[in-house]
């Protein structure tokens, strides 16, 4: 998944923006952004175990 940090401008104020899939969060600070930005590519990339499901046989007794 891409993460985008990107620069607002038009905006009354500085606004920075981290964008992935189809969200886009807004910060005041560039340090903010860059730094939210990678934590979410840190935890996007790190390994993760599927969680491990089992078949429950539902037996009926008519």
């Amino acid at each position: 998944m891409s993460v985008k940090v990107e620069y607002l401008s038009g905006q009354s104020e500085a606004l920075w923006s981290v964008c992935f899939g189809s969200r886009c969060i807004q910060f005041r600070t560039e340090q903010g952004a860059t730094d939210y930005a990678a934590t979410l590519k840190e935890r996007i990339d790190a390994p993760h175990a599927f969680p491990r499901t089992h078949h429950v046989s539902h037996s009926q007794d008519h």
